[in-house]
């Protein structure tokens, strides 16, 4: 069933302006008829090297302009529905990513952008997957106070030899009444994708980027620090080397601490496994993708927010979004097992994001309905944020070892998220 790769509920990536689209099938065809070096002219132009700017991809979610259209967006506490915007946010990075390895659209009266990319990818033979999203860091609020409207951008910044790293961004519109008009930055995020060959799956050379101002060169060097941090989190991860002498000290202290208090720091005491929660879902065929499988963005949309509110018995912020890998594929038809649980929180402080914050940890399954055959999919983590700045009042503890590793884990990631919120705040964040 052809279908374009961008799901239903994504916005219409057309709202770019580009009206252009790529020939239909049957007009392939009758050109292939009457010129057999048209198809090979296409095939070299798919590894030309290309600019950033000609990956640039951008639409608008007039969220405070459209009240029917906030509708689709509000959540039971009047604050947003996060996993929605992450669905758009993977959506745009995939229309990147294929902006940056087809060629460039010729015009044509065929259908809207998103069929043209359909076309543009079954005839070139190749196709694009979320390999990871690297990280998704919220700078500002988003709230019923203040409603915006939304744009999303995003371009490609590094390309290495069948892959290539996407920079996202989600700006909201200033008020009237600000000192400056505009959009404010309110979150900032990098996908990792990579491309493959639709008959063999296997890697597919992507065209090289070319970087030539100081900008550029800036970006492509931030995207080569990000290849190499992400080889050393690998390899400095708690299930291949043991934690540090001071994060082996800073467990003993606190595990010395419950043994003989119900409380620490006027806060209860919670056992991890206590914070479990499970959802189990049917995947439809409206999830699919492009490749016929459950389009990323749906699993993103999917993260247990309700567990960390369930914790705080409140409202909680989204704040971050660590690192998911897509390790397998979720096909139609299976059923998707989620389970989450709190593995860190803190107590709020002054200052900037100085709230109490809930970590949690999300690890996704797929089960084949006709075999029971069971498979992981991704393990991933999640920061929210209480509105004010009281105390959560519930802080968890480990119980076993596995649950001491993931509370060490979620402490790393913590630390990571506020130093990125630091540097954003000093202006040196990219």
């Amino acid at each position: 069933m052809p279908a374009p790769w961008l799901s239903s509920q994504t916005p219409n990536l057309a709202s770019q302006g580009d009206t252009c689209s790529v020939p239909s099938s049957k007009q392939s065809a009758e050109n292939d008829a009457t010129s057999s070096g048209s198809r090979g002219e296409e095939q070299e132009d798919l590894l030309r090297p290309r600019h950033m700017s000609e990956s640039f991809t951008s639409f608008d979610l007039p969220l405070a302009s459209d009240p029917k259209l906030y509708e689709r967006y509000v959540n039971a506490s009047g604050g947003f529905r996060m996993g929605k915007l992450l669905e758009h946010l993977d959506s745009l990075a995939g229309a990147v990513a294929y902006r940056h390895c087809l060629p460039a659209p010729k015009p044509s009266d065929a259908t809207d952008a998103a069929s043209a990319f359909h076309e543009a990818s079954s005839r070139a033979g190749l196709y694009l997957a979320t390999a990871s999203a690297d990280r998704l860091d919220m700078f500002g609020r988003l709230n019923r106070e203040n409603v915006r409207d939304l744009k999303f951008s995003g371009f490609v910044t590094w390309t290495g030899r069948s892959s290539l790293e996407v920079v996202v961004k989600m700006e909201g519109l200033k008020p009237s009444g600000s000192e400056k008009a505009g959009y404010k930055t309110l979150m900032l995020g990098r996908f990792a994708m990579v491309c493959r060959d639709s008959k063999t799956h296997k890697a597919r050379a992507v065209p090289r980027l070319l970087v030539e101002s100081e900008e550029e060169k800036v970006l492509w060097a931030i995207g080569e620090e990000h290849q190499k941090r992400r080889k050393t989190s690998a390899l400095n991860a708690l299930d291949k080397v043991p934690p540090s002498s001071a994060e082996a000290s800073e467990l003993h202290d606190l595990m010395l601490q419950v043994a003989t208090a119900e409380e620490i720091d006027g806060e209860k005491v919670v056992p991890m496994k206590d914070t479990e929660l499970e959802t189990v879902q049917l995947m439809f065929p409206q999830d699919r993708n492009l490749h016929g499988k459950v389009f990323g963005g749906i699993l993103m949309r999917q993260l247990c927010f309700t567990n960390a509110s369930l914790f705080a018995q409140g409202p909680m912020r989204f704040l971050s979004l660590d690192q998911i890998t897509f390790r397998l594929p979720v096909p139609i038809g299976a059923v998707l097992r989620l389970s989450s649980k709190v593995v860190k929180t803190t107590q709020p402080h002054e200052g900037p994001d100085g709230e109490a914050k809930v970590h949690i940890l999300v690890r996704a399954e797929v089960e084949e309905v006709e075999t029971g055959v069971r498979r992981e999919t991704n393990t991933f983590y999640f920061t929210m944020a209480k509105e004010d700045h009281k105390p959560i009042g519930r802080v968890v503890v480990p119980s076993t070892y596995t649950e001491a590793m993931h509370y060490l884990e979620g402490k790393r990631r913590l630390e990571v998220g506020d130093e990125m919120r630091r540097l954003y705040q000093s202006g040196k964040a990219s």
